[in-house]
């Protein structure tokens, strides 16, 4: 048996843990667009409000006792939002300039997307080495910024109608953790987009835990300025500013919790037990059974066989120990220590293939199919 095989396996019972600070997504149809967050962290959340100034917009800001913001949206109708991913070394660009707060002069200055992005292309962002940030207009245009040491500054705009992102940099590989599927089942699951579907996506993958609980979550609707908040995993309970009433105010901020009527404690979502999210499905089994067949991969090279085990399946190599999987799509199978597999599959139902997304992504050629197909 190869050494190779081994080290592959080895991959699969590494497991992925996504109970990391964050997701978001970005909603834009027929002139509807709102951009949604999920704040999780280990501190309660704050809201300020910084009037605008020659030169630089006004903007609600989202984020904690720090006043650092980790979210905003400015008057002009551009939002932003990070996610945290695992960190990298940053290599700034010598030929572009420094500044100590990127985001921040792009709150301040910009308007719209393609604003934002000219403002990457001018200016290193030392903050992605551990981040990944979303931004959206009241146009409706979105884009994710990533960063990959071998790839540079990384621009990934909306394509369909929805952008989805957890704290994986979606650029990297094809894998994508529990929530990032189940928010990705809520948006396509009603038949038109609104506050209330974003509330129903947040509510599905929100934390509760001592690692990471839901802290706040807020919608910006960009076109009316309207903004729509919830605290400490709450959704009964909404609030609602209107940023332009909120900014003739001048300059204000209040702690979430004294926003609420709730009695709602932090304890009542860091003090319970971390909240798992399941994705698998019941697969029909004449779909389930045409995965089933040797596999060839390159890189490294190996012959991987998978088999039917109950509604999932079963991935062997020699003498290695199975490695587990369970359907979350017809295509697409989570695997249970560490990973996921998407088939390629032909118009006539074929199989021709599959990609492992592990550590970059892995394509492995169908050999032959088993008996149980």
């Amino acid at each position: 048996m190869s050494r190779s095989v081994p080290f592959l396996l080895l991959f699969l019972m590494i497991c992925l843990n996504c109970a990391h600070p964050c997701a978001m997504f970005t909603l834009a149809r027929d002139g509807l667009v709102l951009f949604a967050n999920n704040e999780d962290y280990i501190k309660p959340g704050y809201v300020w409000f910084t009037p605008g100034e020659e030169g630089k917009y006004g903007r609600i800001n989202f984020g904690f006792n720090d006043h650092f913001a980790q979210g905003s949206m400015n008057e002009a109708g551009l939002c932003f939002d990070a996610a945290t991913v695992p960190e990298i070394p940053f290599e700034p660009d010598p030929s572009k300039k420094k500044v100590k707060n990127l985001l921040e002069k792009i709150m301040d200055e910009c308007a719209a997307v393609e604003e934002a992005k000219n403002y990457f292309e001018e200016y290193n962002c030392t903050h992605l080495s551990g981040g990944q940030f979303m931004f959206a207009d009241r146009h409706g245009d979105s884009m994710v910024v990533s960063y990959l040491p071998d790839r540079g500054v990384l621009f990934s705009d909306r394509a369909g109608d929805f952008q989805l992102i957890t704290n994986i940099r979606n650029e990297a590989s094809g894998f994508r953790c529990e929530r990032y599927v189940l928010a990705g089942r809520v948006l396509t699951s009603g038949s038109g987009f609104s506050v209330e579907l974003a509330r129903d996506a947040l509510n599905e993958i929100h934390q509760e835990g001592e690692q990471a609980f839901t802290s706040y979550s807020n919608i910006f609707d960009p076109v009316n300025l309207k903004i729509y908040v919830y605290n400490l995993a709450n959704y009964e309970e909404q609030i609602e500013f209107d940023l332009k009433e909120e900014l003739a105010k001048g300059k204000h901020s209040a702690p979430l919790a004294d926003l609420f009527n709730s009695d709602r404690k932090v304890s009542d979502v860091r003090d319970v037990p971390v909240r798992k999210f399941e994705t698998e499905i019941q697969l029909d089994p004449k779909i389930l059974g045409r995965n089933a067949g040797e596999y060839l991969s390159e890189n490294p090279p190996a012959t991987l066989t998978l088999s039917v085990e109950g509604n999932g399946l079963a991935m062997t190599s020699g003498e290695g120990n199975p490695a587990h999987l369970f359907p979350e799509s017809n295509t697409s199978f989570r695997i249970r220590e560490g990973g996921q597999i998407t088939f390629d599959v032909a118009e006539d139902g074929s199989v021709r293939g599959f990609t492992l997304h592990r550590f970059g992504d892995h394509y492995a050629k169908r050999k032959s199919p088993s008996r149980e197909e």
